[in-house]
């Protein structure tokens, strides 16, 4: 039975390669809950602007992964350890509990998303397909970094497939000229700055708990490079995409998954089997997410932990968590950026010692100015106003500090 190294940093030698590390990082967000984001946004913005969001939010959330993912492979340590350090024990507990109370919440998501595709495949009704979907996922989890390898590059070969021939689909009914002419919905229009909170928060969670899979990696350059595999590849390929159907006006929502429905229901029935697949890398990885961040909070195992967490993310999907999906990355994009801005600060400062105190006033700081944002400029990205409001207040303040103590022993 494989160590997860939930308590302790991962030894060197049980470190594992760019490719391995790569492969999980890249097939988690490679997803169609980014097709769905993608078609939103372009939905709302128009072809060209809305592409142009898509890159520049993920270029932002790129930088933002690769700082994390070099110090986890620095220390090692999953996320929920490493902040008990950067944020001290009291406030390591706020922030894991968020964290990783969000990542259940994806978990449910997912799961519930999934339920609803084994209810098309084989008609069963919704909550007991949700549920044995539930109790699979939950079962994949128990595995550890041993399954969420081969899960990712399944999920990610299939993803390429699906691509393929629904791209070759929807030109059969659309061409390119109308692609890039699309102004967008009048009834879904949104501002630049919403359409980059949405592509920012769609993987802000899990990219802060990069951690939890980048503390696997033998360097901190290894790491970077595999966080980029994830962001911005894997993730702005199905936003990408998505935001090309929704333009051809084939799927609007963005799921150019149904799109092999029109190839007759065998591979309508792949689809449907595709996209279950592709939900399951969602809610495993995001499951070991929250496993490791509440495995630092209780004095619980992994695979204790495991089911327990997988129990209460089942639940919440039956209860319909999946009709919140909007909400949720409106809530994320103000609340857990500054988190990540503020290590970030503390990282480019090049303070060696913990400041826990200043790190989380940064943070609560970013929350505050990105409530602000949202509720008086509506233009704004609160997303990116959260990390750059946590980073600047981070980096000042340890700054500042650094300087007193000079001129105190000047």
């Amino acid at each position: 039975m494989s160590n997860e190294y939930e308590h302790e940093p991962v030894p060197q030698s049980a470190r594992r390669s760019l490719f391995s590390v790569a492969a999980v990082w890249a097939g988690f967000p490679m997803v169609m809950i980014g097709a769905f984001v993608g078609g939103q946004v372009v939905s709302g913005l128009g072809f060209a602007r809305g592409m142009l969001v898509i890159v520049l939010g993920n270029l932002v959330l790129a930088a933002y992964v690769a700082f994390l993912s070099a110090l986890a492979a620095k220390e090692g340590k999953t996320f929920g350890l490493s902040a008990k350090r950067l944020f001290g024990h009291s406030g390591a507990k706020l922030v894991s509990i968020l964290l990783s109370g969000l990542v259940v919440g994806w978990f449910a998501v997912q799961t519930g998303l999934a339920g609803r595709g084994v209810t098309e495949l084989t008609g069963l009704p919704a909550a007991p397909a949700i549920i044995v979907i539930g109790v699979i996922f939950m079962l994949m989890t128990l595995a550890g970094m041993r399954m969420l390898k081969p899960l990712s590059i399944v999920s990610i070969l299939l993803f390429a497939c699906v691509a393929v021939i629904s791209m070759v689909t929807n030109f059969t009914h659309a061409s390119w000229g109308q692609v890039i002419h699309f102004q967008g919905s009048s009834t879904n229009m949104l501002s630049l700055g919403a359409g980059l909170t949405m592509a920012i928060s769609s993987f802000i969670d899990s990219g802060t708990l990069t951690a939890d899979f980048t503390r696997w990696s033998k360097t901190p350059r290894q790491a970077v490079l595999a966080s980029l595999c994830a962001f911005p590849i894997g993730n702005m390929i199905p936003m990408l995409l998505g935001g090309i159907v929704a333009a051809s006006g084939t799927a609007t929502d963005g799921d150019f998954s149904h799109l092999l429905g029109q190839w007759g229901p065998l591979m309508g029935s792949f689809g449907a089997l595709f996209f279950v697949i592709n939900c399951s890398s969602v809610a495993v990885h995001g499951l070991y997410n929250a496993t490791a961040g509440w495995s630092a909070l209780l004095p619980l195992n992994f695979r204790p932990m495991t089911l327990m967490l997988g129990l209460i993310g089942i639940l919440l999907a039956t209860a319909g968590i999946t009709e919140w999906l909007t909400n949720w990355l409106a809530l994320l994009g103000i609340v857990v950026p500054g988190i990540g801005g503020a290590i970030i600060g503390w990282m480019v400062s090049g303070h060696s010692e913990a400041a826990p105190r200043r790190l989380l006033l940064a943070w609560l700081i970013s929350i505050l100015c990105g409530s602000c944002a949202n509720l008086w400029w509506p233009g704004a990205s609160v997303a990116l106003v959260s990390i750059v409001s946590a980073l600047a207040v981070s980096w000042i303040s340890l700054k500042v500090g650094q300087n007193a103590v000079r001129w105190e022993h000047a």
